[in-house]
């Protein structure tokens, strides 16, 4: 885990420490003491940089509170987050997900922040569909950090030598599942380089193709939504794809699931296109030399909206907090203070403050830029925001791509792992 330290202090910091916070109605709080407080959240190179950079700069503003950093890979974070629960040990706040966010709710991990706002926490320029977000039973949980959605990423350069160039030989939003197999087998042959990743194992694309084939993910009462037929097509979809030489073979593709961004094949040279978050967009372009362009994930010939906006990220209170009033503060100034959110641009998606976004716009470039123009393109071709994921949700998805795995490795025909599949799932939802 890296920790907090000053040292770590970087150029942006510098140049933007000292200036003023956001516009905001009311006066920080003073402390009688010296607060210390920790921030937990799940990173890459990219983000925990900026993150440390961020803290560096709120503790230079606020002297009497001192905030350290911890961060962990995405594979890691819960897996340790949970630890830290049984341990009553959470830092002071944390990030979530909002498909877990009712869990964590749930089980009563993190508090809601209603007592605070208008006192430590200003809401006056947030985006009323983040706050909705961030509500559960008519409490305000968690601040949204930015909106983001599913995004397919393609290397330009690839496909041009492939010669498909967006808008002209393919539609990168509204391309369908026999034009990834059709595109990626032409790439594959043209540049030595597969043309995509093999979603077999992807949840998001799975969540996606369920909403698109006209299901949910979960019941109105917490059961699982998917049949025997859409996992089986799903699955099927994606062999089809990879028979056509679009992917790599099954054992290799297995080998990367969960794999982090620095290791992504369309950032190592071995595919040409992945599937991913919107936020994760900027971190992939600054490993790459080759420009990234972006599409939404591919659909049905029926093109019935299956991806959605929703936060990227929160920020989260959690129950273990010895100093909630610090801990707010610093949670305010994280989507409000305009120097710090500078330093933080779109790596966590795009922010929900329309302020910050304002003093952003005229800064962005390249992979910022592209993000900023796939949001304004898809917003009438997405799906109504679904919600929280019940209890379960989160040990759903990793049994998910458990078994995934074995349809990769051949290890069972793709109709009994389904099955098995959601036997396992319909369990952990009933025992949640």
């Amino acid at each position: 885990m890296t920790q907090f330290n000053r040292r770590r202090f970087l150029k942006t910091a510098a140049m933007t420490a000292g200036a003023g916070v956001a516009a905001s109605s009311f006066s920080l709080p003073t402390f009688a003491q010296d607060a210390r407080i920790r921030h937990f959240w799940w990173g890459n190179p990219d983000r925990d940089e900026r993150t440390f950079a961020v803290i560096d700069i709120f503790n230079s503003k606020h002297p009497n509170i001192f905030v350290e950093g911890e961060t962990l890979g995405f594979s890691d974070y819960f897996t340790r987050l949970t630890t830290q629960i049984a341990g009553g040990n959470m830092a002071d706040v944390i990030q979530q997900g909002y498909g877990v966010l009712f869990e964590y709710v749930d089980r009563g991990a993190v508090v809601p922040l209603d007592e605070w706002v208008g006192n430590t926490i200003d809401l006056s320029k947030m985006d009323q569909s983040a706050l909705d977000a961030g509500t559960v039973n008519g409490q305000l949980y968690a601040l949204s950090i930015g909106a983001n959605s599913h995004m397919a990423m393609y290397n330009t350069r690839l496909y041009e030598e492939a010669g498909f160039r967006p808008g002209e030989d393919f539609d990168p939003y509204g391309w369908t599942y026999e034009d990834v197999a059709r595109i990626g087998a032409a790439v594959t042959d043209a540049t030595g380089t597969f043309g995509t990743d093999d979603n077999t194992a992807d949840y998001q694309n799975f969540s996606d193709f369920v909403v698109q084939k006209g299901g949910k993910l979960y019941n109105d009462d917490g059961s699982y939504g998917p049949t025997q037929e859409i996992v089986e097509e799903y699955w099927e979809t994606w062999k089809m794809i990879r028979d056509a030489g679009a992917t790599p073979p099954g054992p290799e593709s297995a080998g990367q699931v969960g794999a982090e961004v620095s290791q992504w094949g369309i950032v190592t040279g071995r595919t040409a296109t992945t599937y991913a978050w919107s936020n994760q967009l900027v971190g992939a372009q600054n490993l790459m030399q080759d420009t990234l362009g972006a599409a939404m994930f591919p659909n049905t010939p029926a093109m019935v909206p299956g991806s959605y906006i929703q936060p990227s990220q929160f920020i989260c209170l959690t129950r273990d907090s010895a100093n909630p009033e610090a801990a707010t503060t610093y949670m305010n100034a994280f989507v409000n203070d305009l120097d710090m959110t500078k330093v933080l641009g779109l790596e966590r998606g795009i922010p929900s403050n329309s302020e910050v976004r304002e003093a952003l716009r005229p800064t962005l470039e390249g992979a910022a830029a592209t993000s900023v123009e796939f949001f304004d393109t898809i917003q009438d071709k997405v799906a109504v925001l679904p919600p929280p994921f019940p209890t379960g949700a989160n040990e759903v998805e990793q049994t998910f791509e458990r078994m995934a795995v074995a349809v990769l490795l051949d290890q069972g025909s793709i109709s009994d792992v389904a099955r098995d599949f959601l036997r396992q799932a319909e369990a952990i939802l009933a025992r949640a």
